[in-house]
């Protein structure tokens, strides 16, 4: 009877943690890496020399001449991967900045996604990095560049695991001892 009472109670103490952080997860979802501003391509370019190359500011290119602006990347991890997250899929999205500190964590873990062969709700990682731009006031303008491209399966493994396996062991005095094995 104890024993029947710890398994309710240890499935009942899972379910509320998985609801948990279930609900964590959604709050997280909604607040999401948000745009600091959106100007034009013209508008970026005429920020950056008088922008300091310290500002953790990254300038993403979504559209011909739309620019979305985002602040305090280089330090937050999961700022990052929400951004990676919320952004346009199958679009080459081209990505700048003046701040080395923010342009290396971003490059890596685009770069580390797409090693790893990570995947974004369907989608794979590609990127790659272009010739730093030198502006007159002797800055460098980091540009880089990803893509989500749409995976030929949803599964990276070729079969399915099946989530729960069953193992019984039992018996009965006409039929002998038994082992049995499914899922």
């Amino acid at each position: 009877m104890r024993r029947w009472l710890f398994i309710v109670l240890a499935f009942l103490v899972s379910v509320q943690a998985a609801a948990f952080a279930k609900e964590k997860q959604a709050d997280v979802k909604e607040e999401g890496a948000r745009p600091a501003a959106t100007i034009t391509v013209e508008e970026m370019e005429r920020r950056w020399p008088e922008q300091d190359a310290d500002a953790d500011v990254l300038y993403v290119k979504v559209k011909d001449d739309q620019v979305e602006v985002y602040e305090g990347l280089a330090k937050d991890r999961s700022l990052r991967k929400q951004l990676i997250l919320q952004l346009p899929n199958a679009e080459m999205l081209r990505l700048y900045t003046l701040n080395k500190a923010t342009y290396e964590q971003m490059s890596k873990m685009l770069l580390d996604y797409e090693n790893d062969n990570t995947n974004f709700n369907g989608y794979k990682i590609i990127t790659d990095k272009d010739l730093p731009r030198k502006l007159d006031n002797g800055a460098q303008v980091y540009r880089f560049w990803f893509m989500k491209i749409e995976r030929e399966k949803a599964s990276r493994r070729g079969w399915n695991v099946p989530i729960g396996i069953g193992i019984g062991i039992g018996g009965h005095r006409h039929h002998g001892p038994w082992i049995g094995v499914g899922w």
